[in-house]
């Protein structure tokens, strides 16, 4: 049977099977945590913690102020916002001292407090356009029958941000966040974001529905329509990305843009849907940020564009393991090295497994990932397509007899580019063993350090993994 992105991300100890069993208390861990609700394990933080941390960087150095929110706010909240009497049936709510609370479906109204609460304090100091971050955590109700592993979930973590933008600065805003997926999704992730992959969809109103199914003015749909085109025509310029229109398919409170990557798999087409763009009508009215903004700043218009470059992060991995049968990227892998020390049952086997864990022990000081496995000549074959089928680490170094007489490691890096491994030879430098293979994780972080700054690393022994 034919794996899917749960079974690459147990292999993986990314996830915890919702029907695997519970020593002891025998049950299964979805009786405990809940359907919808994925339990991460501990491969599963390593990947996790380095995203987020790449994820802040990312956006930091892109001018979007990095914020964290609660999970529960006062259904007061929601009431204003709208999303009380509009999406209440996928909202949590409960009950604390007699006081209504909700579990966050949004991270948006928070987000629009923090700006509100930034003019109060600073006024026109706070620049526009105004840029918030959050990886935050939601949860929306779905029905048990449509969920699925990662891509469908009741809860799950964002990549989310708000732009607050008066009219004049919108068109490059849609733009930027277009080139911040693009630039996320060719150096971390190793997708290529072309004409060939790619295609923009503008989700447009029914113009005789405005004012009934689409809240607004036909002069606010026009503007915020031709704004979200206008970016789409220069996108589609500059990258030869086609863009579709779809009307009567936007939100009822604005238009927008979804990024959708197409995905060939033997004679078949598949829809990826990366980064959504969305402008919306409804908070700046409710919150009276036009008023705010009249007042502090003069403008008579302003926007406020929803956007993620993943969406839910959790979505976003499952449909990575699929794409790319369990493979993830050198900084994001569980297990980055795997070091192979192959015995021949003779006097030299304490040399190579010593030398193999004094490797091991050199890559997690400078913060890798690493473990060893004790293989032999004959069972290598075996060894490496477990290693393969299951968690399929990073990077496979090779030492054995022949490596310790030509003082020459075999490394064999996956390269996401070509979806296959390469073979390179390194020195095994004598003094300090490790010397050259840490050369190559660093090579192999190279465009995630161009993105963010630098590599976050969270060392690991994943040993008991292997």
């Amino acid at each position: 049977m034919e794996k899917n992105h749960i079974d690459f991300a147990y292999e993986q100890d990314l996830v915890v099977r919702p029907d695997s069993r519970v020593p002891i208390l025998d049950r299964e861990f979805g009786h405990y945590t809940g359907a919808g609700v994925p339990l991460f394990s501990i491969g599963g933080g390593y990947y996790r913690y380095t995203l987020i941390d790449i994820l802040a960087r990312f956006h930091a150095r892109r001018g979007y102020h990095i914020v964290e929110t609660p999970i529960i706010a006062s259904s007061s909240l929601y009431k204003l916002s709208g999303h009380l009497d509009f999406y209440r049936q996928n909202m949590y709510l409960f009950k604390i001292e007699d006081h209504d609370f909700a579990i966050k479906p949004m991270n948006c109204p928070y987000h629009i407090l923090l700006f509100m609460h930034e003019l109060a304090r600073h006024r026109n100091k706070v620049r526009l356009p105004f840029k918030i971050f959050e990886a935050g955590r939601v949860h929306r109700y779905e029905p048990s029958g449509s969920l699925y592993g990662l891509l469908r979930v009741r809860g799950f973590t964002q990549d989310d941000a708000h732009i607050i933008t008066p009219e004049e600065n919108a068109v490059e805003s849609v733009y930027n966040v277009f080139e911040e997926m693009r630039e996320l999704m060719e150096k971390l992730f190793h997708l290529n974001v072309s004409g060939e992959t790619v295609y923009l969809r503008l989700s447009l109103s029914d113009r005789e529905l405005i004012g009934k199914d689409f809240m607004g003015t036909h002069e606010e749909w026009s503007k915020a329509e031709s704004i979200l085109e206008q970016a789409a025509k220069i996108i589609s310029e500059k990258y030869n990305i086609t863009y579709y229109k779809e009307e009567g398919e936007a939100a009822f409170y604005g238009p927008k843009i979804d990024i959708v990557m197409k995905i060939r798999e033997g004679e078949t087409e598949k829809e990826w849907q990366l980064g959504t763009i969305q402008f919306d009508f409804n908070l700046p009215r409710r919150f009276r940020l036009y008023d705010l903004v009249k007042e502090v700043y003069g403008y008579d218009t302003v926007f406020i564009i929803h956007r993620a470059l993943m969406g839910s992060l959790e979505r976003f991995l499952g449909v990575y393991l699929d794409y790319y049968k369990g493979r993830l990227p050198f900084t994001l892998a569980p297990v980055q090295f795997a070091i192979l020390a192959i015995r021949k049952g003779t006097d030299i086997d304490s040399e190579i497994e010593s030398l193999a864990y004094r490797i091991k022990q050199e890559l997690i000081d400078k913060g890798f990932r690493a473990g060893v496995v004790l293989a032999s000549k004959t069972g290598l074959s075996k060894d490496v397509r477990r290693l393969e089928s299951t968690v399929k680490p990073s990077v496979l170094v090779y030492l054995g007899e022949k490596e310790i007489q030509t003082k020459t490691l075999m490394a064999r890096p996956y390269l996401h580019s070509e979806r296959k491994r390469s073979s390179i030879k390194i020195p095994l430098d004598p003094e300090y063993p490790a010397k050259h293979v840490i050369e190559l994780g660093n090579k192999l972080e190279s465009a995630v350090r161009e993105l963010v700054g630098y590599a976050p690393r969270i060392p690991g022994d994943m040993e008991y993994m292997l």
